[in-house]
């Protein structure tokens, strides 16, 4: 199954990044301000819509990525930067929706403070999961094998964790006990004609 959660979510970290520099230019540029409400709420509702897919393919995604415990720790991490600024993207774009008309300066100002503030949040989460792509080889199909015999591989849906060497088996070839080989190793025969 080809993943949709990379495809998707650029998508609204584009566009919810973009609703906070529109509410920041709509506070400069005051002439403008009613139009720059409008798209900042098309922007909005654009970007929550997709932020809520990319949640949903996400989580559905997670359960069949091969991951080890580094991956999943960052994952986690992601995954709950990605519930808290949705939601907050969403609170906001419901107060927008409701007092477009009726917001005064002030009101408007601490709606784009909580914008920028959970941009903030969105750019972090973003740079989590390019991490895990690009640092830790999360969904790349040549990694999948060499993860999947790393150490600490994380299995979903299980009550264990598989713990094993990475790549090598160290500690197998370690517990090992050294064999000596006899097949080519030639050893003098004692001189038993050797005179005292």
């Amino acid at each position: 199954m080809i993943p949709l959660h990379p495809k998707i979510v650029h998508f609204p970290v584009a566009l919810l990044i973009s609703a906070g520099i529109l509410g920041i230019l709509a506070l400069i540029w005051k002439s403008k301000r009613d139009i720059l409400k409008e798209v900042l709420l098309w922007n909005l509702t654009l970007g929550v819509a997709g932020a809520i897919l990319a949640l949903i393919t996400g989580l559905v995604e997670e359960k069949t990525l091969v991951h080890n415990d580094s991956i999943h720790s960052i994952m986690e991490t992601h995954e709950l930067l990605g519930f808290i600024f949705s939601g907050i993207f969403l609170a906001v774009l419901i107060w927008l929706f409701i007092r477009k008309s009726k917001m005064k300066t002030t009101e408007f100002s601490v709606l784009v403070i909580i914008l920028v503030f959970s941009s903030g949040l969105l750019g972090y989460s973003a740079h989590l999961g390019g991490k895990m792509v690009y640092e830790q080889g999360a969904g790349v199909v040549p990694m999948e094998e060499i993860i999947s015999h790393g150490e600490h591989q994380h299995q979903h849906g299980s009550e264990q964790t598989d713990h094993q060497d990475e790549g090598t088996g160290n500690d197998a070839l370690e517990a090992r006990p050294e064999q000596h080989d006899h097949t080519t190793h030639e050893h003098d025969e004692p001189d038993q004609n050797h005179k005292h």
